[in-house]
């Protein structure tokens, strides 16, 4: 026998009680000494079934039902408050289900002791939950892409509805059918189809312009383009995968392969040719008579106007080689007045303009459009940041022999110089300044002076540079694509 919570509304429920099980015979004898006592009265008594588990149950249609079973307790308001189990006593159960028939049932129970007789019942469903079987036939047939997909037929069918195959319904997608269907308990089932498609045919590629192109050297490359288009996947053209890259700047034959593939695995290909070629190096045209050809870098910067009064002062023309630094009106003056305009850096970072042939000329082509956006002069002049000679490149090894032959390559004119100033290093005085040019010229017939219009001290040096050299027959004159360049030697 089990101790239970007592189910009388009168009785405090107590959870957590142990269940006491008695044999059968210490359970009479139990009794006897309570009835001697004068502690038992049959008016106390009360006889229960009680089933295990839930009251209402659902039950698959076509299993064995598997009963919980149930319990007969005994309660008695002073022994048993909270119910004992009586183990020994049989429970006779009966129902009325058949589980092949979806519908409600019942089970009863009942039991006898001590005189007393007690009842419960539990109530059943039995339940639907098998989903139909969905058989798609296929005849193996495949057809072409564009044409309508003829239906090669299904089955449904379940197990209480039957045949359910007029109840399918079919989902057209681009390449798959999906087929639904449900029975009448709300059991649903799901087929997909692979529509059969075959496609043979590869997608048209077609290449714009010439399969084969010449282009020359420094002018950066843009593709004439492609299309792609495939009897099924429609446009491809995004689809393109272009393999292979042209060095614009560096003369040589590359090729470009244009690879594209349907969603049957179709592939077409094509190649492209391209040849960078070298431009041409315009003949050195040296100058009658003495010549200084003054040059600035670094600029423009905010002595550049007062540069610019001091030479129209003298009505002498010099050269720029200008960076980025953000007085693009300098820019504009600088060419309006007569000067010659050239490339210096964007950035004079000697780590990154020096990093690479690619990284030298995005610089340089860079620097080229800054200056055109400004003075509508696409220009070819250029001095390398440090010079030709410069060892500030020696972490990249051979970059400069590599660079001073591909600008040239490319259609630049690289400019050194055959005086320097010193502005950039210890002359930081204009006397200084003026005496180191003056001192250069005065022993050569062609001077290419170097000076930065980003110090007030070389600008100041320039009118007595002027006034000496005009006083000594020399012209000053603008550098163009064909003057001397004197260019260094290359140390890396």
């Amino acid at each position: 026998m089990e101790q239970r919570e007592n189910r009388q509304e009168e009785v405090l429920v107590k959870p957590g009680k142990k269940k006491n099980r008695l044999p059968g015979i210490l359970l009479s004898l139990v009794l006897l000494a309570a009835a001697a006592a004068g502690f038992l009265y049959a008016d106390d008594f009360r006889l229960a079934v009680e089933p295990r588990g839930e009251m209402e149950m659902l039950v698959p249609s076509g299993r064995q039902y598997e009963d919980p079973g149930a319990d007969v307790v005994l309660y008695d308001r002073w022994l048993f408050p909270y119910g004992l189990i009586l183990t020994e006593v049989p429970v006779e159960m009966r129902s009325d289900m058949n589980s092949k028939v979806l519908g409600k049932y019942s089970v009863s129970y009942s039991a006898q002791a001590f005189g007393l007789s007690a009842t419960a019942q539990r109530s059943l469903r039995v339940v639907d939950t098998a989903s139909p079987v969905l058989t798609l036939i296929s005849s193996g047939k495949t057809i072409l892409p564009g044409r309508p997909y003829e239906e090669e037929g299904y089955i449904a069918v379940d197990n209480f509805d039957g045949n359910l195959t007029d109840q399918v319904k079919r989902t057209v997608g681009l390449d798959t059918i999906t087929y639904t269907v449900m029975d009448s308990s709300g059991n649903p089932t799901t087929a997909e189809r692979k529509i059969p498609y075959f496609d043979p045919l590869p997608p048209d590629l077609i290449l714009e312009g010439e399969q084969t192109l010449t282009v020359p050297c420094g002018s950066v490359y843009t593709d004439p383009g492609y299309t792609a288009t495939d009897n099924a996947d429609g446009d491809m053209t995004e689809a393109v995968a272009v393999d292979g890259q042209v060095l614009w700047y560096q003369p040589g034959t590359y090729e470009l392969v244009y690879t594209v593939a349907d969603a049957f695995g179709n592939v077409s290909q094509k190649v492209r040719t391209v040849t960078v070629e070298a431009q041409s190096r315009p003949e050195v045209n040296w100058p009658k008579g003495k010549v200084i050809y003054l040059t600035f870098d670094d600029g423009p910067g905010p002595y550049t106007g007062w540069l610019l009064d001091i030479l129209r002062k003298y009505g002498v023309k010099a050269t720029f080689f200008v960076t980025d630094s953000g007085y693009d009106a300098m820019m504009t003056r600088i060419v309006k007045e007569g000067h010659s305009i050239g490339i210096h850096t964007m950035t004079h970072d000697y780590d990154t303009i020096y990093a690479s042939e690619e990284a030298f000329f995005n610089d340089l082509v860079g620097m080229q459009d800054v200056i055109y956006r400004n003075t509508g002069v696409k220009t070819t002049l250029m001095r390398f940041p440090g010079g030709g000679s410069n060892v500030v490149s020696r972490y990249n090894e051979g970059i400069m022999t590599r660079l001073s032959q591909a600008v040239q390559d490319a259609g630049f004119q690289y400019f050194d110089w055959n005086v320097d100033s010193n502005d950039a290093g210890g002359a930081l005085r204009a006397k200084t300044v003026a005496a180191n040019v003056i001192g250069g010229a005065d022993t050569h017939r062609v001077s290419v002076v170097l000076q930065h219009d980003i110090h007030a001290y070389s600008v100041e040096a320039v009118e007595d540079i002027i006034v000496w050299g005009l006083n000594n027959g020399y012209k000053f004159l603008p550098l163009k694509s064909d003057s001397p360049t004197m260019q260094h030697t290359v140390l890396n």
